[in-house]
């Protein structure tokens, strides 16, 4: 992954502020998989390593004091991004997150 989050100014940013950014990635690699599913190399493998580094961000974030949660993120997307699932696992997954379902 070559994607690094400014650390500083991600801590500035809310909880919810934060899942909508991941989202904002997981739409991203959604939309990419409906263009072209067999890129698996190319814009919608970047946008999940991108929520990866997102959500690492998260865990590094003391605003977060209950942590399962973004662990539990972080694998369901790390498999997506293995896997390459139906387009569908992702834009659902960003759906939710965007509608604040999961904030702990």
């Amino acid at each position: 992954m070559t994607y690094k989050v400014d650390q500083e100014k991600w801590r500035m940013f809310s909880k919810e502020i934060q899942l909508k950014n991941i989202a904002a990635e997981l739409s991203r690699a959604a939309q990419s998989g409906l263009r072209d599913a067999s890129d698996v190399s190319g814009w919608g493998a970047g946008a999940y390593e991108r929520a990866i580094s997102l959500i690492d961000a998260s865990i590094a974030d003391t605003k977060w004091e209950e942590k399962r949660f973004l662990y539990q993120l972080r694998d369901a997307v790390a498999s997506l991004y293995v896997s390459m699932a139906h387009p569908a696992v992702s834009n659902f997954l960003s759906r939710e997150l965007s509608e604040k379902r999961f904030i702990p």
